[in-house]
This record gives structure tokens, C-alpha cells and sequence, in this order.
């Protein structure tokens, strides 16, 4: 256990008193001044010896400490993908004269809190109305998933003729951010108390796992008959096929000799939320209603596969949104359970 200020303190001035006969022991006495200048230098020696047995085991370290411990078992902290998706470019009526939007094009939400860049050049032929737009998010983190209708706006220089851009039916999805401490103790942890086998069902979650991007995995073996297993990978969503590819080449390579390995998509269940936001004071419904549909869809990001929807969990994150003094739900009006292949997807979030 670890001495405190006042046991140092005491237990020098005693033996101050013992080896020299010094008893005055009052405030400003030489003693007792001796005993607390010594005591707080020495405290601060057990309060560091105290931190690095904390940082000595992976359930109480934190930082470059805790990886450096996750490295020796080859576990590495997974850093953040961008959002990545497409946006639509609308206009009331047809363009009298066609333009482009060049690569590089930077939009942003309308708050300018999360930006975007234009994947590819895109053509706006005269006679357009509407033009998809694929974008990528400036930053990695799951602040870029914006749901579907969210709308966005041009930052860099304007493009002729458009009039309001909006994130396309699919929404903006793939954004992770870098993993946690908690996150990569987890992870860590799971490899300890798993131990690889030559390729039992928890060895693919390790593997599966170890892949940026990717939030769970679950196995399925003898999906396909004997010899087969399949894995079902989440990135919050439904993960791409570039993400997918990436994983299944990863897998084949640790993966038993003779096993028919295949990632697979989870199986999309969309979960479709209506409600009312009571605004605080200084806030306005109309202002709030796109950030709470962000947070709900922030939240259904963070469902595992085959996991449970819950309805408390909703009106949570719809109240975590600064200047929500409340949230009321009529739909869903029970937790979703999503199958064992199951991902949850917003659906249509109709907040007002």
C-alpha cells in the first residue's frame, strides 16, 4: 500500500526526534519543516512508482505504454478511416449550359464543422437536374457518416448552376475513428484469453479485427458445407467492397491450408426512428433535428453485429446533443433485435 503526505511526514519527524532530539514539533519549527520539504519530495516518488506499476499492466496502462505492450503480441492500434460516399448536386430545372465540378472540390456541412473533397472530376451537361458526386471526408472518424438527405455546401470555389447538395440515399458511410485505449485493451485482451489454434472460430475474429476499418466480425463456420467458414464484417455499416477485399486477402493468408475462407456482408436491417425534439432555450427544433439524426445515426454505428437496437439508447444519443432539453419517440416502439447477421442501418429519421 502507499504511504500518503502526512505518514511520510510523520514518520520522518519521528525519526527526526529519535536521532536528534529535536521534539518541537509545532508549524515553522525546523523539525517539522525538514519533515514536510522531505516528505512532499518523496511523495512524489511513490505517487510515480504507483503510475508506472499502473502502466506495467495492460488493464490499468494508457497511451504509447499500452501499445508498446500490445506490440510485443503483434496486437497494433488500428487508426481511423475516412467516410467515404456519394452526394447529389439537384436544381429545379433543367441547366441552360453545362459546367463541371473538378476533383478536389472541398464541401462541408452547413455548420462547416466536417469537410469533404470531390473524389473525381464530374460533368454537368446542359439539360441536368440531377448529378451524383462521390465525395471522401477530409478527416477519418465516424463524424464524417452522415445519413442520407443531410445537406452540404460548397466551400471552395462555387460550381454554375448548382442549387442544394444533398448526401445520396446510401448515405456517407465507412468513417472509424482511431481505435480507443479501451478499444485496443479489448482487443489485446481477447487474443490473450483466445489463444490462435490453427484456425478455430476465434482466431478469424482476430484476424478479421486487426484490419482498419473494421468494428466486429463474426464467424460462421461450416457455413458452406465441411471445410468452409464464412465471416461476417461490420465498419459500423455495411462495409465496402474495397474493405471486404482488403480483409478477405488478409484472412486467406493465416487462414489453415485447405480451409475455404470467404468476408462476407452483413445483412442490412434498416431502423427507422420518428420523434420530437424539445428544444432548450436559445435553440431551435429546426436547428437541432439534423443533429440529433447524426447522433442516432452515430449510435446505430456503434451496434454490433447481431446485437440489439435498443430504445433507450436512442433517446440517449438524441439527448446528447447540446441543446436537447428532451426527446420524444413514437417509432420504433421496441428494441430491434437484428439477426445473428444483422447490422443496423438508418432508415428513414423523420425528427422534427
Amino acid at each position: 500500500m502507499y504511504k500518503s503526505f502526512e505518514q511520510i511526514r510523520d514518520e520522518l519527524f519521528a525519526d527526526i526526534k529519535k536521532n536528534t532530539g529535536w521534539t518541537d514539533g509545532t508549524s515553522g519549527a525546523l523539525a517539522y519543516t525538514l519533515a514536510n520539504v522531505i516528505a512532499r519530495a518523496l511523495r512524489v516518488v511513490w505517487f510515480m512508482l504507483e503510475q508506472l506499476l499502473k502502466l506495467f499492466f495492460v488493464s490499468t496502462s494508457q497511451g504509447s505504454f499500452l501499445e508498446r505492450r500490445c506490440n510485443e503480441r503483434g496486437v497494433f492500434r488500428k487508426q481511423g478511416t475516412k467516410a467515404k460516399g456519394t452526394v447529389n448536386l439537384t436544381r429545379s430545372t433543367a441547366a441552360p449550359v453545362g459546367s463541371s465540378i473538378t476533383q478536389g472540390t472541398v464541401l462541408s456541412t452547413m455548420d462547416q464543422k466536417i469537410e469533404f473533397t470531390v473524389d473525381s472530376t464530374v460533368t454537368l451537361p446542359a439539360g441536368w437536374t440531377t448529378i451524383p458526386v462521390p465525395i471522401t471526408c477530409t478527416t477519418s472518424g465516424v463524424n464524417g457518416n452522415l445519413a442520407a438527405g443531410v445537406q452540404l455546401r460548397i466551400v471552395s470555389a462555387q460550381v454554375v448552376g448548382v442549387q442544394n447538395i444533398a448526401v445520396a440515399a446510401s448515405g456517407l458511410t465507412g468513417g472509424t475513428d482511431t481505435e480507443s485505449d479501451e478499444q485496443l485493451r479489448d482487443r489485446y485482451l481477447y487474443t490473450i484469453r483466445n489463444p490462435l489454434n490453427g484456425g478455430t472460430p476465434s482466431d478469424y475474429v482476430v484476424w478479421a479485427t486487426s484490419i482498419p476499418g473494421v468494428l466486429s466480425a463474426i464467424p460462421l463456420p461450416l457455413n458452406r458445407g465441411n471445410g468452409t467458414v464464412d465471416v461476417v464484417i461490420s465498419d459500423g455499416g455495411i462495409p465496402s467492397d474495397e474493405l471486404v477485399q482488403k480483409v478477405s486477402s488478409f484472412v486467406r493468408t493465416k487462414c489453415p491450408i485447405g480451409a475455404d475462407a470467404r468476408v462476407i456482408k452483413p445483412t442490412a436491417t434498416a431502423v427507422n426512428v420518428t420523434g420530437a425534439v424539445t428544444a432548450d432555450q436559445g435553440y431551435t427544433s429546426a436547428v437541432l433535428a439534423p443533429l440529433v439524426k447524426q447522433a442516432i445515426v452515430n449510435y446505430l454505428a456503434k451496434v454490433p453485429i447481431g446485437g440489439t437496437v435498443r430504445l433507450t439508447d436512442i433517446i440517449l444519443a438524441a439527448r446528447s446533443v447540446k441543446g436537447v432539453l428532451d426527446f420524444s419517440m413514437t417509432a420504433p416502439t421496441s428494441n430491434v433485435q437484428l439477426t445473428a447477421t444483422g447490422i443496423a442501418t438508418p432508415g428513414t429519421l423523420n425528427i422534427t
